[in-house]
């Protein structure tokens, strides 16, 4: 994330567990120019994908995001832990 760019900008909108989820999720939203970073993908793989990987996207396209994902099915390995949020 930049420096012009400030977390109160991003909301969260999905919870992984799952390296390939967070690749998959990534070539999604980089298709379609979001404005997005994921919290604790750096740190999830070194413990075991144990902690979520957070998706943060801009508030303004947080909806446009929802509607992209709205039939997105998370893997089940290391748990799943499946979050959505309205």
């Amino acid at each position: 994330m930049s420096k012009t760019k400030s977390t109160s900008d991003f909301e969260m909108v999905l919870e992984v567990h799952n390296a390939g989820d967070r690749v998959f999720l990534r070539s999604i939203l980089d298709a379609e120019s979001i404005d997005y970073f994921i919290i604790g993908e750096t740190v999830a793989p070194y413990i075991f994908n144990s902690v979520p990987m957070r998706l943060m996207v801009r508030k303004a396209q947080a909806e446009q995001v929802r509607e992209l994902l709205k039939n997105f099915s998370q893997a089940h390995a290391y748990g799943g832990l499946k979050r959505m949020l309205d």
